[in-house]
């Protein structure tokens, strides 16, 4: 425990030792996979107000931020496994992919913070502050860990990125709607996730506790 802490403590200060660090605790080492997880559950509180509002029952909640932080975790894999390609394919990295996602977990240790971003009015600066943080650690640990330039790993992170979010658009959408199903069931019923109408509804009072049951999530694409 005192290892991991030291090797958050020292992301968060934008070090390159604590990439170097995870390297060496050997391949059987989950602490990337543990941080990125705990991020998507920090990240799932930060969000919790959805599930507040549409009056999940207590265990359910706490599934719910479970499954959240689960999707949040193959997201992850995801984006690192992108990433790792791009970096392999197009700028030589000889690096193998459980490095790069412990590396990229660990760049995800500011991201323990996005709890915040329920914070009114700050919550969106704050979770942008955050997503900047975790960019330049992962360019400073994948500098550290492989034989890529600064500009090449920074390549890297970003066309990992656009390929990620470009999948999610395209071939990724029945995942996605899988993802929502997943919440929905864990929760217990559908979710109304909009957060405009969730306003409305709230300044209407048609959220309490005789609020009308909860209609079906909106799964019209949006841009």
């Amino acid at each position: 425990m005192t290892g991991t802490l030291e090797v958050i403590t020292k992301a968060l200060q934008l070090e390159a030792d604590p990439y170097l660090k995870a390297v060496a605790l050997g391949p059987d080492s989950g602490i990337g996979l543990w941080i990125a997880l705990l991020a998507g559950l920090s990240q799932a509180i930060g969000q919790a107000f959805i599930l507040f509002v549409n009056q999940v029952r207590p265990l359910r909640f706490v599934i719910s931020l479970v499954v959240e932080a689960l999707l949040f975790l193959s997201g992850f894999l995801v984006w690192a496994t992108t990433t790792w390609l791009v970096a392999w394919l197009l700028f030589g990295a000889r690096l193998p992919l459980q490095l790069l996602i412990r590396a990229l977990g660990v760049a995800h240790a500011p991201q323990l913070f996005a709890f915040l971003g329920a914070l009114p009015y700050l919550g969106v600066p704050i979770l942008t502050l955050l997503s900047l943080w975790t960019a330049i650690g992962f360019v400073v640990g994948l500098v550290a860990i492989s034989d890529l330039s600064l500009w090449s790993a920074l390549g890297s992170l970003v066309l990992g990125w656009w390929f990620t979010n470009g999948l999610q658009r395209s071939a990724g959408q029945p995942v996605m709607v899988l993802g929502r199903s997943l919440l929905e069931r864990a929760a217990g019923g559908p979710l109304i996730q909009d957060g405009r109408r969730l306003e409305q509804m709230l300044r209407n009072g048609e959220l309490g506790p005789d609020r009308v049951p909860p209609q079906p999530l909106d799964r019209s694409p949006r841009p």
